[in-house]
This record gives structure tokens, sequence and C-alpha cells, in this order.
């Protein structure tokens, strides 16, 4: 598979995936993707991006306005 940015080719790897949600910073840790060598551009399969968009909605009601997740902790 190949970076849709720059087509280099991508590697299994571990990524922190940041997201500005509701006025919050949520940083996941460790979110499997396969990642660009060259430019860093990341791709997580669909079931890791389903699982992120549910972690993220969860948060809504916590009141703190940067979380930092363990990914691995939160899918075993």
């Amino acid at each position: 598979m190949n970076c849709i940015m720059c087509k280099s080719q991508l590697s299994k790897n571990r990524v922190n995936h940041i997201v500005d949600y509701c006025g919050r910073i949520v940083i996941i840790r460790n979110v499997p993707a396969n990642v660009c060598g060259q430019c860093g551009e990341y791709y997580v399969d669909n079931d890791t991006a389903m699982r992120l968009e549910e972690i993220t909605g969860e948060l809504i009601n916590n009141k703190a306005e940067i979380l930092v997740l363990n990914y691995s902790e939160l899918v075993a």
C-alpha cells in the first residue's frame, strides 16, 4: 500500500491520534496505523476508525479540556 500524499511505501506502526472535538483536545496514544516513512501521513483501518469515533464520542460529557488516552488499554 502506498501513501496518498507522496506515493511512498507505508509500514505498520503505532501513532498518536489527535482530535480537536467540541472545544476539547483528545490525544489517543498507541493507535495501530499504516504510516508513511517519507511524509509521516498515517492511515487507520475501518475498524480502528470506528473505535476512535466511539471513544471520542464517549468523552463529550467530560469537562476536561485536554484528555490523553491509551488506545491499547481502551480496546483490551
